[in-house]
């Protein structure tokens, strides 16, 4: 064991001016995942993909002549609309409980000419209309604000977003709520970052991320990227394919409670892959995280040091019980700026309003189990600075059954890490990790890529 860290402080959050969208198109947002998941050792299939033609539409018919709200509003609950091919210059449209919205395989297009702000608005009372779909548009150019979506509903329960494409807005592609299920669609090249999701409930799946936040427009840190869960209950991420993002790929953030990153494959996003942060009860399994916070990720990644920008990283989360532990197993962590992270700062544990609605905010009853981790560099563990030891020695956090893949059994001087293992304020090798009290079998291999 060698060279204790210093402490560092916690990440300070502010926002920054307008976003500035970019631009990319589906064929290269598909090719450049595809490379990112090949050369993580997997090959990434999409459950269903975006731009997947659904049957055809039968209902009330409308062409970019229609007046779209005064349709939708004339109309009984329920109703299907059927929107011919071609460009709709629309403003804020308000469905009805139970409506349908078709674009026809996204053959039309709702255009926010940079002014609009929303193109689908469910929270203009509350409760909002229930069990609306919006299903295959391309939405584009909403001048969204931060922290908002281009399909904005955090008050109408049960939406149904699938098969859109949803692009070159100006905050995020889509702000959610509860018991939402956001299926299949392409969100890339959005100002600030793919997704806001709040509410109980919510469902991603089968989504291309992509591309959003480009030149850190908005400052990352704050909440920019992949996207951000804020305050949720049993969310679930579900076979997303999430990369290249200017800011961490998934993040939970502040008082989610049971959320599920389940085959989700995270790559060469600015910061950290998965990053579960002040929030409870997670289970993250069978991801594939390639890539992130590295210089061949955007804008040369993060690279914050210590423990920062991990694979998958937890910062103050955990299990509020030790015999249902929040659980991270069966992840396939390859190239990351660190390789798995838990990470107990600051001090003070929950320090901001509002935080540790369900219990007190540390890295406690945390299982990590049958892992496949490559490091080049970084180091997978454990970390505190100043909160005391009771993470690595009273908080039941454990390591079981994960296999380490290194370049050299002799750490590289990567400028942040002093050996491949965080533990117990210090640096390991693989053998003073294996007789530490709480990490269990397991093996280490030099010169090869861990694969499953």
């Amino acid at each position: 064991m060698s060279s204790v860290w210093p402490g560092y402080a916690n990440l300070q959050r502010r926002d920054t001016g307008p976003p500035r969208p970019g631009r990319r198109r589906f064929f290269l947002a598909a090719l450049t995942a595809a490379v990112a998941a090949l050369a993580a050792g997997v090959v990434w299939a999409l459950a269903g993909g975006p731009h997947r033609p659904g049957p055809a539409c039968t209902g009330r018919v409308l062409t970019p002549a229609s007046d779209v709200q005064a349709a939708i509003s004339a109309a009984p609950p329920g109703t299907t609309f059927c929107f011919q091919a071609g460009t709709y210059h629309v403003s804020s449209l308000i469905p009805r409980p139970g409506d349908v919205l078709d674009g026809g395989g996204q053959a039309a297009s709702l255009d926010g000419g940079h002014q609009a702000a929303f193109a689908v608005y469910g929270d203009a009372t509350a409760p909002g209309p229930a069990n609306v779909t919006i299903r295959g548009f391309v939405i584009r150019d909403f001048g969204t604000p931060l922290q908002h979506g281009a399909i904005q509903d955090l008050d109408g329960p049960g939406w149904l977003i699938e098969d859109n494409h949803i692009t070159e807005n100006a905050a995020a592609g889509v702000a959610t709520g509860d018991f939402v299920r956001v299926l299949d669609n392409l969100i890339d090249d959005n100002g600030q970052e793919g997704f806001t999701a709040h509410g109980r409930g919510g469902l991603y799946q089968g989504n291309d991320i992509a591309y959003n936040n480009a030149n850190l427009a908005v400052d990352p840190t704050w909440e920019a990227g992949g996207g951000k869960a804020w305050a949720t209950r049993n969310l679930s991420f579900r076979f997303n394919n999430v990369h290249n993002n200017d800011g961490p790929g998934l993040w939970a953030d502040t008082n989610n409670i049971g959320t599920t990153f389940y085959h989700n494959t995270v790559s060469s996003n600015w910061g950290p892959g998965i990053y579960e942060e002040i929030s409870y009860n997670a289970r993250i399994v069978g991801n594939t995280v390639a890539g992130n916070g590295m210089p061949s990720s955007p804008r040369g990644g993060q690279r914050l040091g210590w423990a920062w920008d991990a694979g998958i990283q937890l910062r103050e989360s955990g299990s509020l019980s030790a015999a249902s532990p929040l659980v991270i197993s069966g992840n396939t962590v390859t190239g990351n700026y660190n390789g798995i992270s838990l990470i107990q700062s600051p001090p003070g544990g929950c320090t901001a309003p509002g935080e540790g609605q369900y219990g007190p905010c540390h890295i406690q009853n945390v299982l990590v189990e049958n892992n496949w981790i490559t490091m080049s560099q970084g180091a997978t563990g454990a970390y505190q600075d100043g909160a005391g030891n009771g993470v690595f020695t009273a908080q039941n956090n454990v390591f079981k059954n994960n296999h380490y893949c290194v370049p050299s059994a002799s750490h590289p001087d990567d400028g942040h890490a002093g050996g491949w293992f965080a533990w117990d304020n210090g640096w390991m090798d693989f053998s003073a990790w294996q007789n530490s009290w709480l990490h269990q079998g397991g093996t280490f291999t030099v010169g090869r890529t861990c694969r499953p």
